[in-house]
């Protein structure tokens, strides 16, 4: 029986956990960069106005708004109008959970009972502020089914709308134990059941070539939230064959695929393999991980080129212009944190880690907030802050939900085991163990940390202490002061069993040392790594911005350093942890390089060309040539007409040409 009926009943995974991660609430961040993350993400929301976003969920039940709406992406008559509302619950639901401040739960219970009264006036279930997007989907229903690739029916993408507002209402029963939001999820769901009761398969399938989004996840979440069979039911009727089946037979055909429309589909996957054993979602979801992280991610734990995947291992040639949307990451990481608890393999805890600490903490300005669309990882480029308060986009949505989700997957347990996968200042609370574990370091830029145990008596157990693939030679662990010995090979896990007291310490040394990592079809393009932190050079200030102005190409310095070893070339900066200075090898000058999360409102380059001296006189020569051949052209042009779509690309234009 359904919650609507009067009873919830979750499911028993027939897949279970193998690792738990600790429950938000059990972990307090205490310092560092992500506990600034948090902070402003949680001054961030509780400035918005819940009525603002409500507006057009009002409007469109024929009830007057109590606010005036805000613009951008979420403005009316744009395509996706409404999706601010879903992620805004889906944040202060977890903000909640990660802080304890009322001020949260206060909002997501405001969000949930306005709802109400949305799906009360509208009389069928339907909970949207799309403009015409009940009538398009019912449409839909009737088989009328027409796309041009990415849109339905004329509307962008209205299922990736409606799932922000039933993930809302998922995280505010499953966050705040509200238990209405669970109702009103169930009569949404009940009337997504009835729009596509009479599609036949074919049209389904044709209705999915839009994007959207995790709908296929939110059903099995609710499936697995009430016991109620119809909705794993209706999840699979969100099972995109043509992404999934080459997938599940372990064929990589992602390239030409947009990035956030299909990470969304195999999260769905994953959750839904622990909830039913299905082999073909554990195949699906598990290789596509792989994939990605291994053959299609750049070193910040990104991927994708103006939002699309491409070839498998051709990364080289696709690092310039925008890279890296940050929904793809926020989703990314998602799976990676279902997938561990699947499994808890040491290579999920190093993708959280890369993409944690470079690509997400860049995602965000550590002075004012601003969240990023593009966190790009080329040369001469610079991050796409939004205007916080009037654009809107996917991305300022998922990032806050995304910096919210900092203490989750810090550590996990399992009986008598617990995990410590990332290196973070906090406070944790096991409560199976009766124990209390304090984390302080200094990382990412410092090279230790130390755990303090607080136990309510002494009990044994296994820590798991994950010793990082970046920490070499030089890595070690001490408990009570005595070295750890017979240590694992980097990159798995220090197994310290052992009756644990109040007052026992655990102390690891983690040293980072420089390397580069090429590209995998380009041993000459390269990032600079430190530690598990990709190094940016900074390159000056941003240009100015502005309509009609064409900003020059940027002055991106070459390195004449390949094979010399990085360490000769790469210098550290005294005083300043983390910040370094190439010597001697920059034409035509030096670069300083700091860890790409914390460069902000400059232009960078967090890849980069290595020549030898004989490879660089030949690139100079082609250089040139090629300015040459531009003074001719610009000679010989009598009019220059700028782009209407935006800034070209460097040493592209439109001209006009008397040859």
């Amino acid at each position: 029986m359904c919650a609507a009926s009067g009873r919830a009943q979750r499911i028993t995974n027939v897949i279970p956990d193998a690792a738990r991660p600790l429950p938000l609430p059990a972990v307090r961040l205490t310092g560092g960069p992500l506990k600034r993350a948090q902070d402003l993400n949680g001054e961030y929301l509780l400035k918005l106005e819940p009525d603002r976003m409500l507006a057009f969920y009002r409007q469109r039940a024929g009830l007057a708004a109590k606010a005036e709406p805000y613009a951008g992406w979420d403005g009316d008559g744009r395509n996706l109008t409404g999706h601010i509302a879903g992620h805004y619950l889906s944040a202060v639901s977890l903000m909640w959970a990660a802080t304890g401040d009322p001020r949260f739960k206060e909002r997501a219970e405001y969000l949930v009972t306005e709802l109400k009264a949305v799906q009360d006036k509208q009389g069928d279930g339907y909970l949207g502020a799309l403009a015409g997007g009940k009538e398009t989907l019912v449409e839909v229903g009737k088989g009328n089914i027409r796309s041009s690739g990415f849109d339905l029916n004329g509307l962008w993408a209205p299922w990736y709308v409606l799932h922000k507002t039933f993930a809302g209402l998922r995280d505010a029963y499953r966050h705040t134990g509200n238990r209405t939001a669970l109702d009103l999820e169930i009569k949404f769901a009940q009337w997504a059941e009835r729009t596509l009761a009479q599609l036949t398969d074919a049209q389904i399938q044709r209705m999915l070539n839009t994007e959207f989004g995790g709908m296929n996840e939110v059903m099995a979440d609710l499936y697995a939230d009430t016991g109620d069979t119809r909705w794993l039911a209706l999840s699979y009727r969100f099972e995109h064959r043509a992404v999934l089946d080459p997938l599940k037979r372990h064929e990589d055909r992602l390239s030409g695929l947009h990035g956030n429309t299909n990470v969304p589909k195999l999260l769905g996957s994953a959750v839904r393999f622990a909830y039913t054993g299905d082999p073909g979602d554990g195949f699906a979801a598990g290789f596509f991980w792989d994939r990605v992280a291994r053959h299609h991610s750049f070193a910040t734990g990104g991927h994708g080129k103006d939002e699309y995947f491409r070839e498998p291992d051709k990364l080289g040639d696709i690092v310039d212009g925008r890279t890296a949307e940050s929904c793809n990451v926020y989703n990314m990481l998602k799976l990676t944190r279902r997938l561990f608890a699947l499994r808890p393999d040491a290579e999920y805890a190093e993708f959280h880690e890369r993409a944690l600490f470079n690509h997400v903490l860049g995602s965000m300005d550590p002075n004012d907030g601003s969240t990023c669309y593009m966190v790009p990882v080329g040369r001469g480029v610079r991050r796409e802050y939004a205007d916080m308060f009037r654009s809107f986009t996917c991305c300022v949505g998922s990032g806050m939900e995304s910096h919210a989700l900092h203490g989750h997957g810090i550590y996990y347990e399992s009986g008598d085991r617990l995990w410590v996968n990332l290196f973070v200042p906090s406070i944790a609370e096991w409560k199976a163990a009766g124990a209390k574990i304090e984390m302080a370091t200094g990382f990412p830029e410092g090279d230790s940390a130390v755990l303090t145990f607080t136990m309510q008596a002494p009990k044994p157990f296994t820590l798991a202490l994950r010793r990082p693939s970046w920490a070499g030679d030089e890595f070690g662990v001490r408990v009570n002061g005595a070295a750890v010995a017979d240590l694992p090979s980097p990159g798995n896990y220090v197994e310290i069993t052992r009756a644990w007291k109040s007052g026992d310490t655990l102390a690891v040394t983690l040293p980072k040392a420089l390397r580069l990592e090429s590209m995998p079809d380009n041993r000459r393009r390269a990032a600079v790594m430190w530690g598990p932190l990709v190094l940016a050079g900074d390159l000056g200030p941003e240009p100015e911005r502005g309509r009609g102005t064409r900003a020059p190409p940027p002055d991106v310095p070459m390195l004449v350093a390949a094979e010399r070893p990085l360490d000769e070339w790469l210098k550290p900066v005294a005083g300043s942890p983390g910040s370094f200075r190439s010597d001697g090898v920059g034409r035509d000058r030096d670069v300083e390089f700091v860890p790409f999360y914390r460069l902000h409102r400059r232009t960078y380059a967090a890849y980069w060309d290595l020549f030898t001296p004989a490879e660089y006189e030949k690139k100079v020569e082609e250089i040139t040539a090629e300015r040459e051949r531009q003074r001719k052209l610009d000679a010989a042009t009598i009019a220059f007409l700028p782009n209407p779509a935006g800034d070209p690309p460097p040493g592209m234009g439109v001209g006009v040409s008397m040859i």
